[in-house]
């Protein structure tokens, strides 16, 4: 399933850029494209020239920039990065009316700027950018410059061994965000996406402890900075790195902690923000969460039948278990840890029919058990091609994707016990027949 859809709402890269338009607009742009036998323009993805031309094409077209992208520097994901500014600006939403002036901090803004860069011409918010890096930093200054905008972006070299977050005692931001060097330098092969689509220098990829480490040095800071920053938030490349940094922040006393999940084609980031203004309201972004939630709701309810009272829960359950197996199912067994009237529940997916002509099935798989015990010598070639035919009236098909998924739970109530069988998706008709074939085999 594309992760479009995942995308912020209000993210324009929800509708893909249209190549065919480009390569029309843009002529340089069909020296990386290709026409499939679709008709449809093909892009080169892992071209480095042709990513680099696309994007500063993109950010001509899209927010009238122009923006130099340096060989050998990271080319910046622009539907990424507008996730994560599309995200923060809904925490505004939710604190501030419209006519308040923003001003934030990116740290590590990168030779392209690319953070202020867009929040400055979308959202018109002041920006502090700041970089280790003393070639970054000048390229990051011309490419404000070369677009006028110098009254919203300032641009800072800071030191490695310094504050990532250079705010005076009396200065105050109402947000800073960062995407970090994702990786240790223990991974420096990283399969990473945006690292095979993007050449990096090792600074801006990879850093000691990686990413967890680097933001925990940014928590330390805002423990001591409290209000000076209103919002606090940060990008990681890893989903486990959330939990760590939840930890850290708990031990703090930070007020408010919120995370969002930020998906494009198919590659995905993190977020997460704190806070220790109790004035200050944040909430999550997991578009996927909220997508499996509203897919839930359009389920129709669960079929279920009650179990004769000759079963008890264990020959229940070994009934159930001994028609699973015989349906060749794929079957993922879940434990519920909090009912505990649930005695036994699963995902099942179908990939292949078992369940219907099953006691045709069951002659065939005799009448071939019965062949080949009484095989001899003399009879020997008609016997296989006995084998054979019989062979072919077994076969089934099996599909490369599910017939169908559904959720099966055995479960006790006052004095009776029952099977629940809740379809996902897939064939609704083959769904309904399995539960069929449960039911006649229990009643």
């Amino acid at each position: 399933m594309p992760n479009n859809q995942f995308m912020h709402p209000r993210n324009i890269y929800r509708t893909p850029p249209a190549f065919k338009e480009l390569s029309v607009k843009y002529p340089e742009f069909n020296k990386y494209a290709s026409t499939g036998l679709n008709g449809k323009i093909v892009f080169d993805f892992k071209n480095q020239e042709g990513l680099r031309l696309l994007t500063t094409i993109l950010l001509k077209k899209d927010f009238d920039l122009d923006v130099d992208l340096p060989v050998g520097r990271l080319i910046p994901t622009i539907p990424l990065r507008l996730n994560y500014l599309l995200w923060i600006e809904d925490l505004f939403n939710l604190n501030y009316d419209n006519t308040k002036k923003i001003k934030g901090i990116d740290i590590g803004t990168g030779s392209s700027c690319i953070y202020p860069l867009l929040a400055a011409k979308q959202f018109q918010w002041s920006m502090v950018g700041t970089d280790i890096n003393k070639e970054a930093v000048k390229n990051a200054i011309k490419n404000v410059e070369k677009n006028n905008l110098q009254n919203l972006i300032q641009v800072l070299e800071v030191s490695e061994w310094e504050r990532l977050l250079p705010v005076a005692v009396d200065e105050h931001y109402d947000f800073c965000m960062c995407n970090p060097p994702f990786h240790s330098y223990s991974n420096l092969n990283s399969d990473d996406d945006e690292a095979d689509s993007s050449v990096g220098i090792t600074s801006e990829m990879y850093t000691i402890g990686g990413e967890v480490d680097f933001v925990k040095k940014m928590i330390k800071e805002s423990e001591i900075l409290q209000n000076s920053i209103s919002i606090y938030t940060t990008m990681v490349g890893y989903k486990a790195s959330l939990d760590p940094l939840k930890n850290e922040l708990k031990a703090i006393g930070a007020c408010t902690v919120a995370e969002a999940g930020f998906y494009q084609g198919r590659n995905a980031r993190w977020g997460i923000a704190w806070t220790f203004q109790s004035d200050i309201k944040l909430k999550d972004f997991l578009p996927n969460k909220e997508f499996q939630k509203e897919k839930l709701k359009q389920l129709r309810p669960p079929v279920s039948f009650k179990i004769p009272e000759t079963y008890d829960s264990t020959t229940a359950l070994t009934k159930l278990s001994e028609l699973l197996a015989s349906l060749k199912l794929s079957i993922a067994t879940l434990k519920s840890k909090s009912d505990e009237n649930v005695l036994y529940q699963a995902d099942i997916q179908a990939y292949e029919n078992t369940w219907t002509h099953q006691r045709r099935k069951r002659r065939l798989e005799k009448r071939l058990a019965d062949i080949k015990r009484q095989k001899t010598n003399d009879n020997c070639l008609h016997i296989e091609s006995d084998d054979e035919k019989a062979d072919q009236h077994l076969e089934t098909t099996v599909n490369a994707k599910p017939l169908f998924s559904a959720t099966v739970v055995l479960r006790k109530t006052d004095n009776s016990i029952c099977i629940d069988m809740l379809h996902m998706y897939g064939n609704r008709d083959n769904s309904y027949q399995v539960f069929q074939f449960f039911k006649n085999r229990f009643i």
